[in-house]
């Protein structure tokens, strides 16, 4: 029995599935000083939420037959009450053209699945604030906050089921403020907007970097009715703060810098920078940190700030910046590795036979603090010397090669690590006799 009467449902209810959707009432909302709104598509609900200007002379149209009733609720649809008046039949349209504000309004047919339109105007509910100013809140480094307040009646509307819900303003708040560029490698003025919904009066806003006025717009229904307002406060002398450190490295990039070791090369000059929404941040301390010792070998109360890394080891190089009150503060803190020294020394070299290639003495260094070498001959005389380890001998004396053989140089150097190189030794001189500019020693 019970399979038998499911039997006879099933077709029952795919034919329901096809016909339903297609038998809901369609309603139009026209009129008022400017065209309405369609605030609201609540779908799940079966609601619509209309704006107008004024309910004169709006009027509301849905397909429907003579028959039809048009009901109205204030609360909830199941208590509902005919609509008498306004009410009119052109054609397959009926038409109801007397709406007022707060009011859910539906057609009752049989066989339709019924809409609802709620109404709101917008004219009622306009929004104008008695006064917008700025507010002085407790953490103004972090937060911006409209002081103000406004009298217009809250939009309110209700679900069919009577769920009570209200429609949300959107407002625009805009100032000038500073972002880092990349391009730049600077702060530049910017104007930022946000976008919000509900009490604008109520809610936080990033502070800006910048001395400016603050405008507020809105509501943004307002707009669609030539209704919005603007404001604009008084200038907001900006406390917030954000820096970053910029760096101009002044490095050796001589290619007989060995890869030995992590990090740079000593000794290593940089110049720091703040990068910061000047003017508004003034004061600027630097501090460097030596990691491995503990301990703090420079802090300086400067805007700019020069440093030559010579000692191997991690530093923190961190910046405090502040505002002019010296209340907000922004920190940041960059790491730099100097290396541990590196020296090897060769022993032969080839100059005049392949330009280019093993033609210059030079030894393989990193991080040497103090460099000297000397050159001499088989009976001591000295040819060469050079206090640079970026730099070599090119083979000659007096702008000529001298002779291929034997010489011996003495390098004296000191590491970035305090190690101290003393190194003896002797170059073979590797040259091919068609080479004639030499000179016998």
């Amino acid at each position: 029995m019970i399979r038998r009467t499911l039997g006879r449902l099933i077709p029952v209810l795919i034919l329901m599935t096809f016909i339903l959707p297609s038998a809901l009432a369609q309603y139009s909302v026209q009129g008022g000083s400017v065209a309405p709104l369609l605030a609201v598509d609540d779908s799940p609900n079966r609601l619509q939420v209309w704006l107008v200007n004024g309910t004169s002379d709006v009027s509301i149209r849905c397909t429907a037959s003579a028959d039809a009733v048009w009901k109205r609720y204030s609360s909830k649809a199941l208590e509902a009450e005919v609509v008498a008046d306004g009410i009119s039949q052109e054609g397959s349209v009926s038409v109801l053209s007397k709406v007022n504000d707060g009011y859910g309004y539906f057609v009752e047919e049989p066989g339709v699945l019924p809409r609802y339109v709620w109404i709101i105007d917008y004219g009622r509910h306009a929004f104008r604030a008695e006064s917008v100013g700025l507010l002085q809140n407790d953490n103004p480094c972090y937060e911006l906050w409209l002081s103000g307040s406004s009298d217009a009646l809250p939009m309110i509307y209700f679900t069919p089921i009577g769920l009570r819900r209200e429609l949300q303003r959107s407002f625009e708040i805009s100032y000038n403020t500073m972002e880092w560029s990349e391009a730049s490698r600077s702060y530049v003025i910017v104007r930022a907007k946000h976008s919000i919904e509900g009490d604008p009066f109520e809610q936080a806003f990033p502070p800006p970097l910048f001395d400016t006025e603050v405008a507020l717009q809105g509501d943004l229904y307002g707009r669609h009715f030539g209704m919005e307002q603007s404001y604009v406060t008084e200038t907001l002398n900006a406390v917030a703060i954000e820096a970053r450190i910029d760096t101009i490295v002044t490095r050796n990039e001589a290619p007989n810098i060995s890869n030995q070791g992590s990090g740079f090369s000593a000794p290593l000059y940089v110049s720091f920078r703040p990068a910061a929404n000047e003017p508004v941040a003034n004061w600027f301390r630097w501090t460097i940190y030596h990691q491995e010792k503990r301990d703090t070998i420079r802090a300086a109360t400067v805007r700019d700030m020069d440093f030559s890394f010579t000692e191997a080891g991690t530093y923190t190089i961190r910046l405090e910046a502040a505002d002019r009150s010296r209340r907000c503060f922004a920190i940041d803190s960059i790491s730099i590795a100097i290396s541990e020294s590196y020296l090897h020394v060769p022993n032969a070299f080839s100059p005049g036979a392949s330009p280019g290639v093993n033609d210059i003495f030079k030894v393989a260094y990193k991080s040497l603090i103090s460099f000297n070498g000397w050159i001499f001959n088989r009976w001591g005389a000295e040819i060469f010397r050079w206090n640079d380890p970026a730099q070599g001998w090119d083979g000659k004396k007096g702008g000529a090669y001298v002779s291929p053989g034997v010489y011996f140089y003495v390098i004296e150097a000191k590491g970035s690590d305090g190690k101290n190189y003393r190194e003896k030794g002797h170059i073979n001189i590797i040259r091919p006799k068609n080479v004639r500019d030499q000179v016998i020693q």
